[in-house]
C-alpha cells in the first residue's frame, strides 16, 4: 500500500448554524480577534454584526480589517499584518470567499515574522508558529478553509502565485451553509465551478492517494448534483448544504493531492486579464480534460458513472462542455482579451506551477501553445 499525507485544519465544524460556535472557538485561542473580510462585507452588516456579537459574548474583542479585494495583493496582506499588530490581536477570524481566506491565513502565518511578505512569495520557508486562524467560508468554492496555501498577487510584477506551508492551515474551519444563502447567482456559479474543477483535478492529480480519491469522488458527485439548483434557486438550503460539503471535501482532497493544468494556467491568465478565478477554471476545464483524456480515461469514466450520466469518459467530458452555458458563464478567453502575443508571458508561469507539475499528462511549452491558440 502506498504512503500518503492528509492535511487539514485542526478542527472542522460543518452544518447549518455552526457559525454560532465562533465565540466559543475563538475564546479558546485568544482574547483579541482581527476579523478579515472583503471590502463589501460591512455593507452587508448583518453577518459581521452577528459574528462580532458571538465573539463579544465570550469575551473576545474584535477589530475589523475589511480591505480584501477580489485578487488580493501582497500589499493588502502587509496592511493586515500591521492591523493585527496595532490591535495587539492574538487570533484571526477570516470570513468570506477564497480571497478573504487567503489574506487571513497569510496574516496569521506571518504575523510573528519580521520579514516582508515578498520574502516568502519568492519561495522562502514560512516560519512556525504563526497565530491561529478561524476560517468561515461564505462561498462554496475554494476550500481554502482547509488548505495550506494562500493565493496572492504581486501588483508590481503582475505575478499571481501561492505561498505554501503547514502554518497556513487554519486552526478551525467553521463551514455553515447558511452563510452562502445570500450569494448571488453569478458568484454561486463561479465559485461552484472552481470547487468542481478542484475536485476533478485532485482526483486525477499525480499526487492523488487512496484517501484523496475518496474525498474527491464524493466532492465531485455532490457538486455536480447540486450546483445548477444552487445557481437557479439560491435559497434552496439542501442544495447549499451539498455544495458546501462538496467544496469542503474538494479542499481536503487538493490539500493532499494537489491539482493540475487548469489551475496552473488559471493563475497567470487570471492575473493578466483580471478574470474571476472560477470563470477561468470553467473555460479551461473542458479543454484541459480533453488534453488529459487518454491519461485519465478510467477515472473520468468512474466519475461519469457515479454522477449517473454514463459509463464512458466521454460522457463526463460532454457534461462539462455543456456546463458553462447552463450557468450563463462566458465560454471563451477571447472575450477577456487572450491573444497569442501574450503567450510568452503566460506559458512560463504555467509551466513552473506546482499544479501543472501534478497534471496527469506531462505538459510542454508546445502543448500549451496548441491548447491556448483555439481560445484566442
Amino acid at each position: 500500500m502506498t504512503s500518503f499525507t492528509l492535511r487539514s485544519a485542526r478542527e472542522i465544524l460543518f452544518g447549518s448554524g455552526t457559525r454560532h460556535q465562533l465565540g466559543e472557538q475563538a475564546s479558546a485561542l485568544g482574547t483579541r480577534a482581527l476579523i478579515v473580510c472583503g471590502r463589501g462585507a460591512p455593507r452587508r452588516g448583518d453577518t459581521i454584526a452577528e459574528l462580532t456579537e458571538s465573539l463579544s459574548d465570550k469575551g473576545v474583542e474584535a477589530t475589523l480589517f475589511a480591505e480584501v479585494e477580489a485578487e488580493p495583493s501582497l500589499d493588502t496582506v502587509e496592511r493586515g499584518r500591521e492591523a493585527f499588530r496595532a490591535g495587539d490581536c492574538d487570533v484571526i477570524v477570516a470570513i468570506g470567499g477564497g480571497s478573504a481566506m487567503d489574506v487571513g491565513k497569510a496574516i496569521g502565518a506571518l504575523s510573528g515574522s519580521p520579514e516582508p511578505l515578498s520574502h516568502f512569495f519568492a519561495g522562502a520557508e514560512i516560519p512556525w508558529p504563526g497565530h491561529p486562524v478561524i476560517a468561515l467560508p461564505t462561498t462554496s468554492g475554494t476550500g481554502g478553509e482547509v488548505t495550506p496555501n494562500s493565493v496572492l498577487t504581486d501588483t508590481d510584477t503582475g505575478r499571481k502565485a501561492s505561498i505554501r506551508g503547514h502554518t497556513l492551515l487554519p486552526e478551525v474551519a467553521i463551514v455553515d451553509p447558511e452563510l452562502t444563502l445570500s450569494l448571488p447567482p453569478a458568484q454561486t456559479a463561479w465559485s461552484g465551478v472552481d470547487a468542481l474543477t478542484q475536485a476533478i483535478e485532485a482526483y486525477t492529480s499525480t499526487g492523488a492517494t487512496v484517501v484523496s480519491d475518496l474525498l474527491a469522488l464524493e466532492a465531485t458527485t455532490r457538486i455536480a448534483g447540486s450546483l445548477k439548483t444552487a445557481y437557479l434557486s439560491g435559497d434552496d438550503l439542501a442544495a447549499r448544504e451539498h455544495m458546501a460539503l462538496g467544496s469542503l471535501l474538494a479542499g481536503l482532497a487538493l490539500a493532499s493531492a494537489r491539482l493540475g493544468l487548469v489551475h496552473g494556467l488559471a493563475h497567470p491568465l487570471g492575473a493578466l486579464y483580471h478574470i474571476p478565478h472560477g470563470q477561468v477554471c470553467g473555460i479551461l476545464l473542458p479543454h484541459v480534460m480533453e488534453f488529459n483524456l487518454e491519461s485519465c480515461r478510467e477515472k473520468y469514466a468512474r466519475l461519469a458513472a457515479e454522477m449517473g450520466i454514463g459509463a464512458e469518459a466521454e460522457a463526463l467530458l460532454e457534461w462539462v462542455k455543456n456546463l458553462n452555458g447552463e450557468l450563463a458563464l462566458t465560454e471563451s478567453l477571447a472575450d477577456f482579451g487572450l491573444q497569442e502575443d501574450d503567450f510568452d508571458r503566460i506559458i512560463p508561469d504555467a509551466l513552473s506551477s506546482g499544479s501543472t507539475k501534478h497534471n496527469p499528462r506531462p505538459v510542454t511549452e508546445q502543448d500549451l501553445r496548441e491548447l491556448l491558440a483555439p481560445m484566442t
